[in-house]
């Protein structure tokens, strides 16, 4: 059942095993300075203290709602959360994130402001070994937008909407009558879960809009992250992109993005590929894009002036033609 209807934002917490980052990632949300808000918290079968955390915090602050389920990872907690969420906007952080203090206020008034289906901000990195924070360089996703305050897919340089941001839901607020009109859901895979709800809203959104502060930071290099573990299902990155292709195709889509989805698509093969932590996930993911990626998608036969980074179109050229040790040889010069 949904409550609290009068909210301007529903923030829907996954949490699994978090214990030791949660209480800075829930002192982020509780106080931020929009005070009209919601936090749905789901507790996806924690084996640590998370889930005592979560009910401490909710026992001081009735905004807070918990709900369990067993371990079913990230994207069945967020669809979860999802059911319940009332606000007019969905905002979304993982359990070892954390939002600035004026987050969620500058992001509902921007979007209020526009009348965004989604509103994008810019975001800083916690390097968890080594302790600093920073902020990506966002040079080349900016060559796409331009400093347009408002945009769809449809008024960006060669559509290139899925090269503006990456496909991950904790820097985003969107629209709820969009999302539920949309009817998209997270699929429920260990890792990989964000890109196709995304990426499928960016599509589908009649207007986007920017706001260039860092209002959350992302962890990155924590070894309990599950962005660590895909190597365990090392399928579902590919099958994202399959799922998109296809609803792209349902929505008749595909044409006209089909170039920003080719190019992100061979940019995430580089990283998926190099981020691999084990060698039998290397070798299965190395040979599956040798054997099914190109037959489906097609990405050689368009030809090296259709991508933006001609390099990694001839990264994913060498992957083709060469044979694993050739490649990690390559790789070690």
């Amino acid at each position: 059942m949904k409550i609290g209807i009068n909210n301007k934002v529903s923030v829907i917490l996954p949490v699994y095993n978090e214990e030791e980052y949660l209480s800075q990632c829930l002192d982020s949300i509780c106080n931020q300075t929009l005070k009209e808000i919601e936090i749905i918290c789901v507790d996806d079968g924690s084996t640590d203290h998370s889930l005592q955390i979560l009910q401490r915090y909710a026992s001081v602050d009735s905004r807070i709602r918990v709900l369990t389920q067993q371990n079913r990872f990230a994207g069945a907690a967020r669809n979860h959360g999802m059911e319940y969420a009332a606000g007019q906007y969905l905002a979304f952080l993982d359990g070892d994130d954390y939002f600035q203090p004026d987050m969620l206020e500058k992001m509902y008034r921007q979007a209020e402001k526009n009348q965004a289906d989604i509103l994008i901000c810019n975001y800083a990195e916690y390097q968890e070994d080594q302790g600093q924070t920073f902020l990506p360089d966002r040079s080349f996703e900016e060559l796409f937008f331009q400093d347009k305050e408002n945009f769809s897919g449809q008024t960006l340089h060669c559509s290139g909407i899925f090269q503006i941001t990456r496909g991950w839901a904790w820097d985003k607020l969107f629209r709820r009558d969009f999302v539920e009109a949309c009817g998209y859901q997270f699929p429920e895979f260990r890792s990989s879960e964000d890109g196709y709800f995304v990426y499928m809203l960016m599509a589908r959104a009649a207007r986007i809009s920017w706001l260039d502060e860092a209002l959350v930071t992302h962890r990155i290099n924590n070894p309990k992250s599950l962005s660590n573990t895909k190597e365990k299902d090392w399928r579902n990155g590919f099958k994202m992109w399959q799922m998109l292709k296809e609803e792209l195709m349902k929505q008749r889509l595909y044409l006209q993005y089909k170039q920003s989805f080719l190019n992100e698509l061979i940019y995430f093969l580089l990283w998926y590929l190099e981020s691999m932590n084990c060698f039998e996930a290397f070798q299965s993911c190395y040979e599956y894009i040798q054997s099914r990626i190109e037959p489906e998608f097609e990405i050689l036969a368009q030809g090296r002036d259709y991508y933006f980074q001609e390099e990694v179109f001839d990264w994913y050229r060498q992957v083709l033609t060469v044979s694993q040790a050739e490649y990690l040889f390559n790789q070690i010069k």
